[in-house]
């Protein structure tokens, strides 16, 4: 098959890559504009926005990625649904980018739910994470834990896994919620798995030297 170098005749966006064992999104070349198409040329200089896991990261990509030719779709105004379409889709590889599938996402939220919240999230515009600073990109899936947004109330897909995660030992929601085990399990790969890139901040993509960028 092509290589991601060969396929990069224009720039690709809200696509599927893989390289040898490892396949992740890409959301786009991230800039202080906004998320934009990333092309051959961006391969030297520029920020990569990955998925993976469900955790966003600033990432340099090496050019030899291959373009699986599968696309990432995002909520609407009208779906919570996400995931990818194309001949490669599966559940796994859902997985692998966004951490759970829209149905595991759902019944977690749902049994997590203790007077109206949490709910699923859907914004067109970027929003802040309220734990962790970080920047979710509009269309992205999230979860709102109340509806007092003056005091933060709005939280990424992986702040609020692995807020779910750190609370095991002492939630026992393991105990409280079996039906939930499956997705637990699903979720504790993010406490094994190194993340490769930078954290999707602000500060990150406008702080980060022009040499850096440059590939100097």
């Amino acid at each position: 098959m092509a290589t991601f170098v060969n396929r990069l005749g224009t720039p690709v966006q809200m696509c599927l890559l893989r390289k040898g064992s490892r396949v992740f999104g890409l959301l786009g070349k991230a800039t202080s504009y906004g998320i934009t198409g990333f092309g051959r040329s961006d391969v030297v200089r520029g920020w990569a926005l990955t998925a993976e896991f469900g955790c966003l990261r600033l990432e340099r990509l090496c050019g030899d990625e291959e373009v699986t030719g599968d696309r990432l779709v995002l909520p609407t105004p009208y779906s919570y649904e996400y995931g990818l379409i194309g001949g490669n889709a599966s559940p796994e590889l859902n997985r692998a980018v966004f951490g759970l599938l829209t149905s595991e996402l759902e019944q977690l939220v749902a049994g997590l739910r203790k007077g109206g919240f949490p709910v699923l999230g859907f914004s067109r515009r970027d929003l802040r994470c309220c734990l962790s600073g970080g920047i979710i990109p509009g269309h992205w899936p999230h979860v709102v834990l109340s509806n007092r947004a003056i005091y933060g109330n709005v939280v990424s897909l992986e702040t609020f896994m692995r807020l779910v995660v750190s609370s095991l030992p002492q939630g026992r929601l393991g105990s409280r919620f079996p039906a939930l085990q499956p997705i637990l399990k699903q979720m504790m790969k993010l406490m094994i798995v190194q993340r490769r890139g930078l954290h999707f901040s602000e500060d990150s993509v406008e702080l980060t030297p022009s040499t850096v960028l440059a590939g100097k």
